[in-house]
């Protein structure tokens, strides 16, 4: 009886005090966070937290928060698994993640490297805008036809749709489906103007650990004027999907591109710019014509080339929570 006494106690105090009773614990973990800004600078005053799960028990939480030294650190200490999660905030900045790789080994109770420093950038918010940005997930009318899609309205333009403008012109020249694993669909991606085009872009290392990942500007030059598009697989042939867009690595695809380009003597005078995060994936097995799948985020100043976009402020009304996107 006393002993069922003395393990309700232990209960009790656990319950209020988030002391888990529990003698399988995982190995400690120490880590101090580095934050710094885009200049290499110590960031002081961001809130940092770990969370690490505790004892064997999954529930058994914990959470390790406060603010960052004059030197930009924080650190903190639990029992973990081999990964830690992790946020940093700051008012003026955008939020992000601290980069602590995961870990592979412990001695004697405690994960290997012990203490480590992990430096992190956290970006300040910059002149944010207000732009046309929106998730597409739409049918090409017809196969075979240039379809012009429109930025601003976002849709295709007539007769398809009430766009006036023709930013992107789609084409499918090829689609076989055979069944779920044995398809092909091939075109590609032009546009209106000379000077218009897309440029393949990444991730900067300023942008890994951010919220905010991609450059602030459209960069000038460099736009090409066509881009394959191609999603092929004959499983029955034993072949790899041939892909023209990253499949399930999509966050790290970007484009930019200009479009709307005018030219005179020799040199642009009026262009429009955004940009293209996830790729530009096209899905031929789901209806007649073929899937059109991406993202964009559109500036609709002539000659502003910047693309920090400003979340609560999407020129785009009344988009559903399929079409909006959330991240900057």
């Amino acid at each position: 009886m006393k002993t069922g006494i003395i393990l309700a106690a232990l209960a009790a105090v656990a319950a209020t005090t988030n002391i888990v009773v529990n003698t399988f614990e995982r190995p400690t973990a120490k880590v101090t966070a580095k934050i710094v800004d885009e200049t290499g600078a110590p960031v002081v005053g961001a809130n940092v937290r770990f969370v690490f799960s505790g004892a064997m028990d999954d529930n058994a939480i914990v959470k390790v928060e406060g603010p960052t030294d004059t030197q930009g650190e924080f650190t903190g200490e639990g029992h973990c698994r081999r990964e830690i999660g992790t946020s940093v905030t700051k008012e003026g900045y955008y939020a992000g993640t601290v980069n602590i790789p995961m870990f592979k080994e412990y001695k004697e109770g405690k994960w290997q490297p012990w203490n480590p420093i992990a430096e992190t950038i956290l970006r300040p918010t910059g002149k944010r805008v207000a732009l046309y940005a929106k998730k597409v997930q739409v049918n090409i009318p017809i196969l075979g036809q240039p379809c012009g899609y429109d930025l601003e309205t976002g849709d295709w333009v007539a007769p398809y749709g009430k766009g006036m403008k023709k930013d992107l012109i789609f084409t499918i020249r090829n689609k076989e489906v055979r069944d779920a694993g044995n398809f092909d669909a091939q075109g590609e991606l032009t546009f209106k103007q000379p000077l218009d085009g897309l440029q393949e872009t990444s991730i900067p290392d300023i942008g890994k650990n951010s919220i905010f990942r991609w450059e602030r500007q459209a960069p000038e030059n460099g736009y090409q004027p066509k881009f394959q598009l191609q999603n092929t697989w004959w499983e029955s042939l034993h072949q790899k999907p041939i892909r023209s867009f990253k499949f399930g690595g999509k966050e790290w695809e970007g484009y930019f591109f200009r479009v709307r380009t005018v030219e005179q003597d020799g040199k642009i005078v009026s262009a429009h710019y955004g940009k293209i995060r996830g790729g530009i994936e096209i899905e031929p097995r789901e209806t007649p014509t073929c899937t059109i799948i991406f993202t964009y985020y559109f500036n609709p100043t002539p000659n502003d080339r910047n693309l920090e976009w400003d979340a609560k402020r999407n020129l785009f009304g009344g988009l559903s929570w399929e079409e909006s996107p959330r991240e900057p």
